[in-house]
């Protein structure tokens, strides 16, 4: 499997949107700058760097919302 694929089969993309899951985000939107290394940079301020392989459905994870 490749390294910006999430557990869920999802291929992460620049342009994408992605939902916080984790209940202090307040459901919280990201929309994905650009994929480098397993990590996806997230437009900011602050710009965030998330692993990839935290990018699904859980408590703590992302899910996404729009893709491109």
């Amino acid at each position: 499997m490749s390294e910006n694929v999430t557990k869920d089969g999802i291929e992460v993309k620049a342009g994408q949107v992605w939902r916080d899951c984790d209940k202090r985000g307040n459901g919280r939107t990201k929309r994905v700058l650009s994929v480098e290394g397993g990590k996806a940079v997230f437009e900011g301020p602050p710009k965030t760097r998330v692993s990839i392989k935290r990018m699904y459905r859980h408590s703590t994870g992302y899910e996404l919302v729009s893709d491109v």
